[in-house]
């Protein structure tokens, strides 16, 4: 058998494994797998958000910053009051730079299942293959289509699995995701939770660089306690979209549980 025939030729021929797939280009194949793979992207979202001391100790943190309030308005340190310390205060300071590498890799992997959803490619298209380079070169200004890609070349097969030529093994950017213009337009979402997200993704790098400073305007000219901002944004976009994916689908994934 010639290597890397096409999958259709590799399925007339009856060969063993045509009917098989490299896992992350079956996301391409058609609608189900689709969804499918937009679930599974938003499990690993809420399991990175859920790992929080931001999220899961939410109602303490609220409560002990009230405590503090008060504690201020009563004097403060000019007062005989005993400072309100709370543990949960305490966790969130001392682990701020996981706290936001892990909001932020959850809010990566979502929007990443944004553009799934709406058939956009995930994978870095290879501009070192010939009749793939001037896509991959527009890939860095806009999202590519799976029918763009599949026009090039459709599915192949390599003697053991199916796959899509033309992609390499990393996923796009985060930054370009919620940078580029044509990439946010794609999203679905306002502005404002677009650079709240934003926010998150540069404060991540201070787990790289711990001490330095970055600012975070739209995090903190939040109106409301940014909590709520994550609580809403995770329970109606990923948790009930995903609720409604497996229920069209009858998924074998057990249903999201949102944070009250």
């Amino acid at each position: 058998m010639p290597p890397h025939i096409t999958t259709a030729e590799a399925k007339r021929q009856g060969l063993f494994g045509a009917d098989v797939y490299r896992h992350s280009h079956l996301l391409y194949k058609d609608d189900l797998h689709r969804d499918w793979g937009v679930v599974w992207l938003n499990l690993e979202a809420l399991k990175a958000f859920a790992d929080t001391v931001t999220i899961i100790q939410r109602h303490k943190i609220l409560s002990q910053r009230a405590a503090v309030k008060d504690w201020q308005d009563r004097g403060g340190f000019q007062s005989d009051l005993t400072f309100p310390w709370g543990e949960a205060t305490a966790a969130l300071m001392e682990y701020m730079n996981y706290e936001n590498l892990k909001i932020a890799s959850g809010f990566e992997l979502h929007l990443k299942a944004r553009l799934l959803a709406r058939d956009f490619i995930l994978h870095e298209i290879n501009s070192k293959i010939r009749g793939y380079r001037a896509l991959a070169k527009e890939q860095s200004d806009r999202p590519i289509a799976k029918h763009e890609l599949i026009a090039i070349q459709p599915y192949h097969f390599d003697g053991h699995q199916n796959y899509l030529p033309g992609l390499t093994q990393t996923s796009i950017k985060f930054s370009r995701i919620t940078n580029k213009p044509k990439y946010r337009a794609a999203l679905g979402l306002t502005t404002q939770q677009l650079d709240i997200i934003n926010d998150y993704r540069l404060l991540r790098n201070q787990i790289h660089f711990p001490g330095d400073h970055l600012e975070s305007p739209n995090i903190r000219g939040y109106p409301r306690p940014i909590i709520e901002f994550l609580t809403g944004f995770i329970n109606t976009e990923i948790v009930d979209w995903s609720n409604q994916l497996i229920a069209k689908h009858k998924f074998n994934f057990q249903p999201f549980v949102p944070f009250n």
